[in-house]
C-alpha cells in the first residue's frame, strides 16, 4: 500500500512553514489539501503560501482553477490520487479534513445527488461536510441539529453534485501529523493573521474579485463580510472582529475533527525553536517509513 504523509491542523498553526521544510529535506513535493487555495485569486484572504514560499518547493493543485469554477470533492480525490501514484513520497498539506479524508480513505462517489437523510454518517461528520462546503454557514448551525445540517448541505452542494459513501478502510497507508498548540496562543495567532491580511491588502483583493458570492470560492471566511465593508454596511473594526471570531470558530471545529481521527499523530508546535518541530516531524516520518519497510 502506498505511503502518504499528511501535514494538517487548524488554520494559522504553521502547516505551510513545516511542510516546505519537510519537502526540502526529504527532496519531495507538496500537494495542496486546502479547499480554497486550489482557486486562482484571493491569495491573501485564503492565506496561500507567499511567492517566495511557492518557489522553494513544487506545490501541486495550487492556483489551478479559475475563480468561480465548479469543483467537486470527487474531482479532487481523482486528481490527488493521480499525483500520488507519480510521487515517491507524497506530502499533502492543508486543513480541509473532508478533502484529505476522500483521498486516504476508500471513499466512493456516486453520480446521482442522493440525500444524506438515510446515511449512517454521524452528525459530526455531516457538520464537517458542511464546514468544508460552506464554513460561514457551518458556524451558524449546531452539529446536533441534523435537520438543518442536511438542508444546508443540500443547498451548499448546488455546485457539487457528487456524494460519498462512508468507508473507513484506508486507500493509502498514511502518516497523519496533526499540529497542535495551546488554544489561547492559537487564537492570538489567528487574530494577528487577520490584522496582517488587512494590512497586506485583503480588502483591495476582494474588491478586484467581486461576484463570487454564490460560488464555492466565495464561501471563504471573510469574503462576504469584506463586501459588506465595501458597501458601508459594517466598519473596519467590525470586519476584523467578525473575521477573527469566525476563523477562531473554524479552527475549533478543525481541532474537533482531528481529535476524532484515531490515526492522527499530534505534534505540538514549538514557536520558540521551530527547528525542534521540524526535527520531531522528520523523526515521525523516519519511523513511519521504517515500519512500513518491515
Amino acid at each position: 500500500m502506498k505511503k502518504v504523509i499528511i501535514i494538517t491542523g487548524p488554520t494559522a498553526i504553521g502547516k505551510t512553514k513545516l511542510s516546505i521544510e519537510l519537502a526540502k529535506r526529504l527532496n519531495t513535493e507538496l500537494i495542496n489539501g486546502d479547499a480554497y487555495q486550489i482557486y486562482k485569486g484571493l491569495n491573501i484572504l485564503t492565506a496561500k503560501p507567499s511567492t517566495d514560499e511557492l518557489s522553494m518547493v513544487k506545490h501541486h493543485l495550487m492556483d489551478v482553477l479559475e475563480p468561480g469554477t465548479d469543483f467537486t470533492i470527487c474531482q479532487y480525490q481523482k486528481m490527488v490520487r493521480e499525483l500520488i501514484e507519480k510521487m515517491e513520497l507524497p506530502i499533502i498539506v492543508g486543513g480541509s479534513g473532508l478533502y484529505i479524508d476522500s483521498v486516504i480513505y476508500d471513499y466512493r462517489f456516486l453520480e446521482e445527488d442522493n440525500s444524506y437523510e438515510e446515511s449512517d454518517l454521524s452528525n459530526e461528520e455531516l457538520h464537517q461536510i458542511l464546514t468544508d462546503l460552506d464554513p460561514q454557514n457551518a458556524l451558524k448551525i449546531h452539529p446536533n441539529n441534523r435537520k438543518r445540517l442536511l438542508r444546508a448541505i443540500h443547498l451548499a452542494k448546488t455546485q457539487n453534485k457528487d456524494e460519498r459513501s462512508l468507508n473507513k478502510n484506508h486507500y493509502y497507508q498514511p502518516l497523519i501529523i496533526c499540529l497542535t498548540l495551546d488554544r489561547d496562543i492559537l487564537y492570538e495567532r489567528i487574530n494577528q493573521r487577520v490584522a496582517l491580511m488587512i494590512n497586506e491588502g485583503m480588502i483591495e483583493e476582494v474588491k478586484e474579485n467581486l461576484g463570487l458570492e454564490n460560488t464555492q470560492q466565495g464561501k471563504a471566511i471573510g469574503y462576504i463580510d469584506t463586501i459588506k465593508y465595501l458597501n458601508n454596511e459594517i466598519t473596519i473594526d467590525e470586519l476584523i472582529e467578525k473575521m477573527s471570531k469566525d476563523t477562531r470558530h473554524y479552527a475549533k471545529r478543525q481541532l474537533t475533527w482531528y481529535r476524532n481521527h484515531q490515526d492522527c499523530v499530534n505534534l505540538n508546535v514549538d514557536l520558540d525553536n521551530f527547528d525542534n518541530t521540524i526535527n520531531e516531524a522528520l523523526k515521525l516520518i523516519e519511523d513511519f517509513l521504517k515500519e512500513c519497510a518491515i
